[in-house]
C-alpha cells in the first residue's frame, strides 16, 4: 500500500512494469522492492528447497529480494532502480542459462589516486570527509546505495516531494550534511560496491558497472550497521522485514508492503517506526518492546540519558506516547506464524494478526571490510552478538593507513558518528601534513560531542536492557542460516558429533557459504560452540564483501609461470586448549588433511591402532579449500612445462582411475551423498597449436592406460551446450570426476572414528625424538608416544621431515579458488583448457567452483592465504570463455588455499635410515589420498603394495 502524508506527494512519472507477467504500477525514483511492496507483492523468489522468500533487510545485505530483471538474474530489489517496461521474475533458477556468445573481456580497472577514500556516505562518512576536503584533501566516498546519507539520513526519494521546510529534523540535516560535503568538493559515488579491499592502499570496487581500483593514502571505513532480527521459527517467512528495512519503505518511499502490521524488538527505531507508519494510514496492531517498561529501577538511566540528549529524550516519550495501548512492554516474539507467508506472530502468550512483522535484536557492525584487512576486532555480545573494530580515540585501527568510524566501527548512534568522523578527519589531515581539518574550539566539541552521545547511548542500552540472547534456547527447528537454510538442530548434531568450532560446522553443514557471506547466522554458530568468541571466532573473511558481477571482473591476464619457492608458516590460529595425557598409539600421523584422514580409515579398517594429530581444525588447510576435482588427464601445466619427455606428473597417472574407483567405494561404504561423480572431463582447444598440444598429450596418456581422445567442436557441444563458441574441439577423458571435499573428508573422518581411529585436534607437533624401537612426539598439548609416523602434513611436510633430520623439498604453493552463487543445472562435466590454468564444474548445490592453480599471496600477519585481484580477474576470464553463463553470474566466494609443490609427483613411503618414518604427500592430494593413503596402509601392514610405489620414493631425490 501507499502511505499517505499532507506534506509529501508523488513526484516520479507512474510507470507499469511485469512481475512473472503481473502488471503493477511504479513510480520513476522508486527501487523494484518498492514498487513491488506498494502492490502488496511480499513474496519474490524460492529457495533451493523451495521456500517462499521475500525483502527482508532492505539495505541489500540478506539478498533474499532477488529477482530477475530483464534476463538479468540476482539483482536486488531494493538497491536496483524501478524503469518503465521493467520485466521482473521470481524464479531465476526455473531454466538453464541459454547458450550465449563469450563475452567480451572487461576493462581493466582504472587506477584512481586519492588522499582518502571513504566508504559508507552515513552520518561518520559524511563528517570526516567534508572536514577533509575542506582541510585541501582530495576525497573520495563511495556508498552502495542510490543516494547518500545513511540509514539514519536516508532521504527521502526521487519518487516523492516535498517543500523542505515540512520534512522532519532528521530529512533536514541529511540534506545540509551531503550538500555541505559536495560542495566542500569531496566525490560522492552512489551505487558503488566495493567489493575487496586487498590492502589499505588497494580498494577494488565497482562504479556504474566499470571496476575500479582505488589507492588512497589513507582509508577510512564508515561502513555502518546492519539490523539482526531475533531468530525464531518462521523468521525467514516473507512478509517478515527488520525494523529498518520497514522504515527505509515506509519513510523513504512511502509504502508498506501490507496494512495490519506487528513490530517487535527492541529499542527506540521500533516507535519511531512504528508512529511513522500510522501517520502514513498504515494500521500497527501492536509494538512488542522486549525491554520491561521503564520504572523507578531504570529511573536513573532515563535521568543519564535527559542529561546526555535532552531533546531526544523527549522525542521518545513523544513515541510512546503517541503509541498508547499498542505499545507492550515486556514482551518477546516467540514464533511466527504462516506457510507462504506470514500471518501472526506469538508472544507472551498471545497471537497478534498480522500480515507483516517487522523484529529488531539490535544491530552488528559492518565490519567485514576491516577485518579482512587483519584490522584488531573484539567480539561484543550486545544483541546476536558483534565483531567490533578497535580503533584509538581518533578511529586509528591497528593499521596505521586505516581508520574505522561510526556505527561501522562500534555502534554508538549518528550523534556519535557526526563527532567521531570529525576526529579522524583531524588526525588523517595531521598524517598527511594538511592544515587543520578542524579548528581546535571545533575539535575539542567534537570530543565533548562523541562522549555525550556515548553517554546517551550507554544509558539508552541501559534504558532498553532486554533478556539477553541465549542461543541454548534457540528451537531445533529455526533457521540460523537463512542463505543454506541450516537449522539450530541440524548444528547442535554437529557439534556433538565433533564439529565444534564455526569452521567446522562451516564445513559440515554450509552455514555461512551464502550470499550474504554469514552476517547473521556466523556469531550465533560462534556462540553455539563456545561460551566466550574471540577475535577469531567468526568465519574467516574473505572477498567479495558482497557478491560482485562476474561480468566486471574478467580481465584478460597473461599466465603465470610458477608458484614462488617458499615453506609457508604455520596458519593455525591461536587456541586455548587444555593439555591432553600422555598417549600411546602404534601409528601417528601428523596432519588432518585428506590424506591423514584417508590413512586412518584404512589403517582402522586394518585394525590398526592409529591416531591423527592436527595443529588446527580437520581438513581446514590445503583439503578444505581444494576445488573438489578428481583428475585422470594431465593437467594442462603438466604436460606443456616438460613435455612428454622425463614427465614426473606421468608416472602418477596409474593412480588417478585407481583413486577414483576408491572414493567411489568410499562414498557407497560410508553412506554419504559425496556428490562423488564419474562424469568425464574436458580439455578445450582454442586453435590449432591447442589441438597439436592436445594430441601429444593424449598419446602419453593413452600409454599409461588412461582413456583419452580428441574430440571436435560439435560433439563438445553435444556434450555440453553451454561451451563457448571458442572452443573448436578438446580432449574428452571419461574417467574424470569431482567431488565436494568438505563432504568426501568429513564422511572419511566419521567413518574412521566408528573404526576407532582418534583424531585430536589444536595439537602443534613441536619435537619428534626416537625413543628405542619407537618415537616420543611433543606436541603442544602433550607427549604421544608411537611406534611408527607418518608425515601426511601436505604444505607443511618438509617442516615434519625436519623434525626427524630428513630434508624433503616440498614446498607450499597458494592458489586461490572463486565459486558462484547457485544457478540450475547447467555443467555436468569437469572442465579445463589447453595452455591455459582453469578447473571448473558445476557443484550439487548449483554453484560452479572456478580454479586451476591461479596463484594467490600470503599474510603471514593473519596466518592466512590471500586472493590476488589480477588472479581473480584471469581466472574469472578464462572461466567465462570456457562457459559463457558464467558472466551472468556473481562470484560469492573467493578464498585461497594452501597447495603442495614437489615435482609433480608424490613421496611415497619409509624414509631410508629412519625405520619407522613414512611420507604421504601429494601435489594432487585430493584426487589421489585414497590410493596414496590405502598404498601406505600397505606397507605399514606388512603387505606388498598393490600398486609399484618406488616412482615415488623419496630416494628420487638423492
Amino acid at each position: 500500500m501507499r502511505l499517505k502524508h499532507p506534506d509529501l506527494r508523488p513526484a516520479g512519472a507512474s510507470v507499469t512494469m511485469t512481475f512473472d507477467g503481473r502488471e503493477i504500477e511504479a513510480l520513476e525514483g522508486e527501487t523494484v522492492g518498492a514498487a513491488l511492496a506498494a502492490a502488496g507483492i511480499v513474496a519474490v523468489r524460492r529457495t533451493r528447497s523451495g521456500d517462499p522468500r521475500g525483502p527482508f533487510c532492505g539495505m541489500g545485505v540478506c539478498y533474499d529480494c532477488l529477482v530477475t530483471i530483464d534476463g538479468r538474474p540476482s539483482q536486488r530489489a531494493c538497491l536496483t532502480r524501478a524503469t518503465a517496461g521493467m520485466d521482473i521474475r521470481s524464479d531465476p533458477t526455473a531454466t538453464a542459462p541459454v547458450p550465449l556468445p563469450v563475452p567480451p573481456p572487461a576493462a581493466p580497472a582504472a587506477d584512481v589516486a586519492c588522499d582518502v577514500l571513504v566508504v559508507g556516505a552515513g552520518p561518520a562518512g559524511l563528517s570526516a570527509a567534508r572536514a577533509l576536503a575542506l582541510a585541501g584533501a582530495d576525497v573520495v566516498v563511495l556508498d552502495e546505495r542510490l543516494h547518500a546519507g545513511g540509514q539514519f539520513f536516508k532521504p527521502l526519494a526521487p519518487s516523492h516531494a516535498a517543500d523542505p521546510a515540512t520534512l522532519d529534523r532528521q530529512f533536514r540535516d541529511g540534506a545540509v550534511l551531503v550538500e555541505a560535503t559536495r560542495r566542500a568538493g569531496a566525490r560522492l559515488e552512489a551505487g558503488a560496491l566495493v567489493w575487496s579491499a586487498f590492502s589499505p592502499h588497494e580498494v577494488a570496487a565497482l562504479v556504474g558497472g566499470r571496476s575500479i581500483l582505488y589507492r588512497p593514502r589513507r582509508l577510512v571505513l564508515a561502513t555502518g550497521a546492519y539490523e539482526q532480527a531475533p531468530m525464531l521459527p518462521g523468521w525467514t517467512l516473507p512478509g517478515v522485514m527488520t525494523v529498518g528495512g520497514l522504515q527505509t519503505l515506509a519513510r523513504s518511499y512511502r509504502v508498506a508492503p501490507g496494512q495490519r502490521i506487528v513490530i517487535a524488538g527492541n529499542g527506540p527505531l521500533c516507535l519511531q517506526t512504528a508512529v511513522e507508519l500510522i501517520d502514513g494510514g498504515a494500521e500497527v496492531v501492536a509494538v512488542l518492546e522486549a525491554a520491561p517498561r521503564p520504572g523507578p529501577a531504570r529511573g536513573w538511566a532515563l535521568a543519564r540519558s535527559a542529561l546526555a540528549a535532552p531533546g531526544l529524550v523527549a522525542q521518545g516519550l513523544s513515541l510512546a506516547a503517541r503509541l498508547g495501548p499498542r505499545l507492550h512492554w515486556g514482551i518477546v516474539a516467540t514464533r511466527l506464524l504462516g506457510e507462504d507467508r506470514v500471518t501472526g506472530v506469538e508472544a507472551g502468550g498471545r497471537v497478534f494478526e498480522a500480515d507483516i512483522v517487522a523484529l529488531n535484536h539490535g544491530f552488528s557492525a559492518s565490519s567485514e571490510l576491516a577485518r579482512s584487512l587483519g584490522c584488531a576486532h573484539r567480539f561484543v555480545a550486545r544483541g546476536s552478538g558483534s565483531m567490533e573494530t578497535l580503533t584509538d580515540a581518533d578511529g586509528r585501527t591497528s593499521l596505521e593507513a586505516v581508520f574505522a568510524i561510526g556505527d561501522g566501527a562500534r555502534f554508538g548512534g549518528a550523534q556519535a558518528a557526526l563527532a567521531r568522523g570529525a576526529l579522524a578527519a583531524a588526525a588523517i589531515a595531521g598524517d598527511l601534513g594538511l592544515k587543520a581539518a578542524v579548528p581546535a574550539r571545533s575539535l575539542a566539541e567534537a570530543r565533548r560531542a562523541a562522549a555525550r552521545a556515548e553517554r546517551f547511548q550507554a544509558a539508552l542500552w541501559a534504558l532498553f536492557a532486554a533478556p539477553a540472547f541465549d542461543p541454548a534456547a534457540l528451537d531445533d527447528e529455526t533457521i540460523v542460516c537463512r542463505c543454506e537454510e541450516v537449522t539450530a538442530g541440524t548444528l547442535r548434531g554437529l557439534i556433538a558429533a565433533g564439529h565444534d568450532s564455526p569452521a567446522a560446522l562451516k564445513r559440515a553443514s554450509r552455514v555461512g557459504m551464502g550470499r550474504c557471506q554469514g552476517r547473521y547466522c556466523a556469531p550465533v554458530v560462534a556462540r553455539l560452540t563456545t561460551p566466550a568468541v574471540d577475535e577469531y571466532g567468526l568465519f574467516a573473511p574473505r572477498p567479495p564483501a558482497k557478491p560482485v558481477p562476474i561480468a566486471a571482473l574478467t580481465v584478460e591476464r597473461p599466465e603465470w609461470t610458477g608458484h614462488k619457492d617458499f615453506v609457508p608458516p604455520d596458519m593455525a590460529h591461536p587456541r586455548e586448549v587444555a593439555p591432553l595425557p600422555a598417549e600411546t598409539v602404534d601409528v601417528l600421523v601428523i596432519g588432518g588433511g585428506v590424506a591423514g584422514s584417508c590413512l586412518a580409515y584404512w589403517l582402522a579398517a586394518e585394525g590398526i591402532d592409529v591416531m591423527v594429530v592436527e595443529r588446527d581444525e580437520v581438513n581446514l588447510q590445503a583439503s578444505g579449500a581444494n576445488a573438489g576435482s578428481l583428475h585422470v588427464q594431465l593437467l594442462a601445466f603438466d604436460f606443456s612445462l616438460d613435455g612428454p619427455a622425463d614427465n614426473r606428473a606421468a608416472d602418477t597417472l596409474a593412480l588417478g582411475p585407481a583413486s577414483v574407483a576408491l572414493w567411489q567405494s568410499i562414498q557407497e561404504e560410508t553412506g554419504e551423498d559425496l556428490e562423488m561423480k564419474v562424469c568425464g572431463g574436458l580439455m578445450l582447444a582454442e586453435n590449432e597449436r591447442d589441438i597439436e598440444f592436445l594430441k601429444g598429450k593424449i598419446a602419453l596418456e593413452k600409454s599409461r592406460g588412461v582413456a583419452a581422445e580428441l574430440i571436435g567442436g560439435n560433439e563438445l557441444r553435444a556434450l555440453e551446450p553451454c561451451i563457448g563458441e571458442v572452443a573448436i574441439a578438446a580432449e574428452w577423458c571419461p574417467g574424470e570426476g569431482k567431488i565436494n571435499p568438505l563432504k568426501g573428508t568429513n564422511a572419511v573422518v566419521a567413518r574412521a572414528r566408528a573404526r576407532g581411529a582418534r583424531f585430536r585436534r589444536g595439537s602443534s607437533v613441536q619435537a619428534i625424538e626416537r625413543d628405542g624401537a619407537a618415537w616420543t612426539v611433543a606436541t603442544s598439548r602433550g607427549p604421544i608416544r608411537a611406534g611408527r609416523i607418518v608425515n601426511a602434513a601436505g604444505p607443511w611436510a618438509a617442516e615434519v621431515a625436519r623434525l626427524v633430520g630428513v630434508e624433503i623439498p616440498v614446498r607450499g604453493a597458494p592458489l586461490q579458488m572463486v565459486v558462484t552463487e547457485p544457478t540450475a543445472p547447467t555443467l555436468s562435466r569437469l572442465v579445463a583448457y589447453a595452455h591455459r590454468h582453469l578447473t571448473l564444474k558445476q557443484m550439487g548445490s548449483g554453484a560452479f567452483m572456478i580454479g586451476g592453480g591461479w596463484t594467490a599471496g600470503l599474510d603471514e600477519q593473519q596466518r592466512l592465504s590471500r586472493a590476488l585481484r589480477p588472479s581473480v580477474e584471469g581466472n574469472l576470464w578464462i572461466a567465462s570463455r570456457a562457459v559463457p553463463a558464467l558472466a551472468q553470474l556473481h562470484a560469492v566466494r573467493i578464498w585461497a588455499g594452501m597447495n603442495v609443490n614437489i615435482d609433480r609427483a608424490p613421496i611415497l613411503g619409509e624414509v631410508p635410515g629412519v625405520p619407522g618414518f613414512y611420507n604421504c604427500v601429494s601435489s594432487n592430494g585430493y584426487t589421489l589420498a585414497p590410493v596414496l593413503s590405502r598404498l601406505t596402509a600397505e606397507m605399514l601392514a606388512g603387505r606388498s603394495p598393490s600398486l609399484p610405489v618406488e616412482p615415488y620414493s623419496v630416494r628420487r631425490f638423492g
